[in-house]
């Protein structure tokens, strides 16, 4: 049965507006073995939107959003943030952004507390400020027992969970988010989602990569495909239900065999009535519809199965 995204499953509510603070054109990264990690990306991001970018490892998402931040130069194309100019301008650029990198090292010897003032100061914050601030990620992170543990001693859930603090102690225009709960465990997963859902609720702007499909389904008000360097499709849920004909799935057991277990069948449809016309063909009793789930585009669209 397909997913289904309930309000009280902390979906990050729909704000964004028209007004586009992201343009990526014609992005294309190669690097010098030929290898095309970025094949002609077009892209624009809404102000007040997260938008998700679904990929499994290699499709290319940690390179797109690596062109975004400055860290890589890309080989043709543009990309636009807020009116400037990401390859031209990059120092003005990152102060507009926060950035949660897949992989990146903390100070060990450094408290939680402090990495946080740390780099809310080279973000431009003064002192008071950024002690509020250092005071609130704690808080909205629930590391209040850790704040003044170095890091080093931290596991690896709660290493991530500072980096996230990093990226929003100086409150961003954007963020931008490779894979941010990698690592997480179930109950610290949903803690970062809160925390990113309440940043989205107060009207700013997210992009983030990942390879889970409830992350996806729960946090984006869009979605972007993403297989081979390309953006496949883009769209909000809806719309990426609605892009393949048979959007529509009946789920149910077939006759009893000799165990007396009868065996799940699944048959997809265009519609609701084509299913509900295999219904009463078959005199079926038991039964569920439901519109195919997130997995089942992504395999419809890529041929292959997201596997976590």
């Amino acid at each position: 049965m397909s997913t289904v995204v309930k309000p009280e499953q902390m979906t990050a509510p729909v704000r964004a507006t028209q007004k586009v603070v992201l343009s990526v054109r014609d992005l294309v990264k190669q690097y010098k073995d030929r290898t095309l990690a970025n094949d002609h990306i077009s892209l624009d991001v809404y102000e007040g939107e997260l938008i998700s970018i679904l990929g499994h490892n290699g499709a290319g998402k940690t390179t797109f959003l690596r062109q975004i931040t400055t860290e890589l130069r890309p080989t043709s194309g543009s990309i636009i943030l807020f009116d400037k100019d990401v390859i031209r301008h990059p120092q003005e650029v990152k102060q507009l952004m926060g950035v949660t990198p897949q992989e990146c090292e903390l100070f060990q010897s450094v408290t939680v507390r402090e990495h946080l003032e740390f780099f809310g100061r080279l973000k431009g914050l003064d002192r008071k400020r950024v002690r509020a601030r250092a005071d609130q990620m704690i808080e909205e992170l629930s590391m209040t027992q850790y704040a003044n543990k170095q890091v080093g001693f931290l596991s690896g859930g709660l290493k991530r969970r500072v980096m996230i603090g990093i990226a929003m102690v100086a409150e961003p225009k954007i963020l931008v988010l490779d894979e941010p709960t990698t690592g997480l465990d179930p109950a610290s997963r949903r803690e970062v989602w809160h925390q990113i859902s309440a940043y989205v609720a107060a009207g700013q702007t997210v992009i983030l990569t990942t390879h889970y499909m409830e992350e996806a389904e729960r946090l984006s008000e869009r979605i972007a495909i993403m297989q081979g360097g390309k953006i496949v499709l883009a769209g909000k849920l809806q719309e990426l239900y609605g892009s393949i004909k048979q959007s529509y799935k009946l789920s149910y057991h077939d006759s009893f065999n000799i165990d007396g277990v009868g065996q799940p069948v699944i048959v997809y449809g265009s519609s609701f009535a084509e299913l509900k016309a295999i219904i009463e063909r078959e005199g079926l009793a038991e039964y569920s519809i439901a519109r195919v789930s997130l997995e089942d585009v992504y395999f419809e669209l890529t041929g292959e199965r997201l596997v976590v």
